[in-house]
């Protein structure tokens, strides 16, 4: 699957000060801009307390279990080092059941109020 990660979103690394600079395509994805970023920052600090407290791991393991879960054979991200890969380690031997999926689906839609369609994941044409 494509953007496991959302453009980092989902990597549990960004905050609200964050800046998108230069030809950054999360400068004009609205799930970026506020007040959007704001909702679904809260909604990533909520997953991370989630899948710390129930799985003793990160928000981007959840993340990337989640998508795995959902019958996908690989799950994609832009690592730019090879130290990014090091969370991979963490994503196999683990599942999730029901009940964490919508525990997942209850803080997405509590926490993010006015989603964004998935028509902003695929990349924009750079001329």
């Amino acid at each position: 699957g494509y953007g496991a990660l959302c453009r980092g979103l989902l990597s549990g690394r960004m905050r609200i000060d964050t800046k998108f600079e230069g030809d950054d395509l999360r400068r004009i994805d609205p799930k970026f801009q506020p007040p959007r970023f704001a909702q679904y920052l809260a909604a990533v600090e909520q997953l991370d307390q989630l899948a710390r407290e129930q799985f003793q791991r990160r928000v981007i393991h959840l993340a990337v279990r989640w998508m795995l879960d959902q019958g996908i054979s690989v799950a994609l991200w832009g690592a730019r080092r090879p130290d990014q890969l090091d969370e991979t380690q963490d994503v196999a031997g683990w599942s999730l059941d029901e009940a964490t999926r919508a525990k997942i689906d209850r803080i997405l839609s509590e926490a993010v109020t006015d989603p964004v369609g998935p028509e902003f994941m695929a990349p924009l044409q750079r001329s």
